[in-house]
């Protein structure tokens, strides 16, 4: 993922330049110390001068990329490209934004599941309609009380009651 993301910034950087200012940015290291700062910033002001007439001359084009957007509903549906972009993220991140962006990977896979589970106890709302004690999901639990005679397995309704959904 490192690879990725640095060749989007070397993407980035080879669009908004050109042969002068490469030239430039060779020459840098060559002068005396006392001018390489005032130099860098006039290679910095050359650098936007041309992005600048480049966007200009270039309107709404697609400049990098495949075409895949990010959605602003990345919590819905696939949100591969996102965890994708995460993961670009990270090589570049300091350890406080380290933190967060794992943190948006786990709550990102944490959500998937929950939307699993749901999807899963709505199939089984579908499947056993008459164990459903109304259109509360977590109902289902209580339906399935009675089926504690089934060899080893556990009363259902502990099994929730022991992961916090329930008080009987």
């Amino acid at each position: 993922m490192e690879e990725q993301g640095s060749k989007a910034v070397s993407t980035f950087d080879n669009i908004f330049t050109n042969n002068r200012i490469q030239m430039l940015k060779i020459l840098l290291p060559w002068l005396a110390p006392g001018q390489q700062g005032g130099f860098a910033v006039y290679i910095k002001l050359l650098e936007l001068q041309y992005a600048m007439t480049f966007l200009h001359r270039h309107p709404a084009e697609r400049l990098f990329g495949n075409g895949r957007q990010l959605s602003a509903n990345f919590l819905q549906g696939d949100n591969g490209d996102t965890l994708e972009l995460l993961d670009e993220l990270l090589p570049f991140s300091g350890i406080r934004e380290r933190e967060k962006i794992e943190n948006m990977k786990n709550m990102i896979a944490n959500f998937k599941k929950m939307q699993e589970m749901m999807e899963m106890i709505q199939m089984m709302q579908e499947l056993f309609p008459e164990g459903m004690g109304g259109d509360n999901p977590m109902d289902f639990f209580s339906g399935m009380s009675g089926m504690s005679g089934m060899g080893d397995m556990p009363d259902m309704s502990s099994l929730f009651q022991m992961f916090g959904g329930g008080d009987s």
